[in-house]
């Protein structure tokens, strides 16, 4: 958990900030779905209430961005029914919903750049002329 009270946060971009605490929520709930799952394939009947809490928290810390880039009326629908699923739907989801949340989720973070590792520029490594480009050089 980021400590607002520190002193190494007043310098913090508050961009960065938020950056974590997705990371973190993302973090979470991915523990709360290897628990559920650990449990499940063991055999003992397990409730969602933890992932479905946990994954709820991770929607609404992309709530108000989700809502100023949707356009499209599909999008919207999406939106609605990642909400109703996670909060508004009494007891289990099925294990499909799960999964296709924490994918929307991801994408969500891999557009604003939060989790993606391929950062690099990519470039056709068989074409000199864009390898020096690319290289710098």
């Amino acid at each position: 958990m980021v400590n607002f009270n520190n002193e190494t946060s007043v310098s913090t971009p508050a961009t960065n900030i938020v950056k974590i605490l997705l990371l973190e929520a993302r973090y979470n709930s991915l523990t709360a779905l290897e628990f559920y799952n650990s449990k499940v394939s063991a055999g003992i009947n397990s409730d969602q209430a933890l992932l479905r809490a946990r994954l709820g928290t991770w929607f609404m810390e992309h709530q108000a961005y989700l809502l100023r880039t949707l356009t499209s009326t599909e999008e919207k629908k999406k939106y609605k029914e990642l909400k109703d699923n996670l909060f508004f739907k009494i007891g289990n989801l099925n294990y499909e919903t799960i999964l296709n949340i924490i994918e929307c989720l991801n994408e969500v973070m891999d557009k604003l750049k939060i989790n993606k590792l391929d950062t690099r520029k990519q470039y056709d490594t068989t074409n000199v002329e864009e390898d020096n480009e690319a290289n710098e050089y």
